[in-house]
């Protein structure tokens, strides 16, 4: 990945991100992806679609839309790791939530506001999940997590992907509203 990619994001703190490597290495996931391994300091639940080699104007545009974003923060509920081959033949492996309720709002509150501010490309439906390999050697079983991997995701960031290693720069980052509803914490889960 050579080309720098403009776009909205939440990043797991280190605890989240510790139990999605515990869970994943506990079904074997690790093991059969080997250094097909998207870095865990890379993992992230995207928010919006991409601007590719974006220039000083979007970027200011796009630190303007998270500036004035009002949204509460989610609680998503991930509950099964998957895999499956896109268009290319590439094999994504992914943890993914059991229902997007918690996580629609923000969404949506994010898409209107892209938006108003002209950037209604970049302004489509995401899903909550966390992409742990992109080019994974083969389709892996699903992964069916005994208890789900809860995460509050509480901070709009603006991301630019770039570099090699690959990484992600922070642009920007917002905090969001407090939690509308948070959903009863279950003890152990972390």
């Amino acid at each position: 990945m050579s080309t720098a990619r403009m776009f909205f994001a939440a990043m797991p703190p280190p605890a989240v991100r510790l139990a999605i490597e515990a869970a994943a290495r506990e079904h074997g996931v690790l093991d059969a992806l080997g250094r097909a391994l998207f870095a865990p300091g890379n993992w992230h639940q995207s928010l919006s679609e991409r601007i590719f080699d974006p220039g000083d104007a979007q970027i200011d545009s796009l630190r303007a839309v998270g500036a004035a974003l009002q949204a509460h923060a989610c609680t998503v509920q991930y509950t099964r790791i998957d895999s499956t081959a896109n268009p290319a033949g590439r094999i994504h492996v992914t943890l993914r939530a059991g229902s997007n309720s918690t996580f629609k709002p923000l969404l949506g509150a994010l898409q209107q506001q892209l938006q108003l501010a002209g950037h209604g490309a970049i302004a489509t439906g995401v899903t909550p999940h966390v992409t742990l390999s992109y080019d994974a050697p083969a389709l892996l079983p699903t992964v069916r997590l005994p208890e789900p991997l809860r995460w509050t995701i509480d901070e709009l960031l603006l991301v630019v992907g770039h570099g090699r290693p690959y990484r992600y720069d922070v642009l920007g980052r917002w905090p969001l509203l407090p939690e509308r509803d948070p959903p009863p914490v279950q003890i152990g889960l972390f």
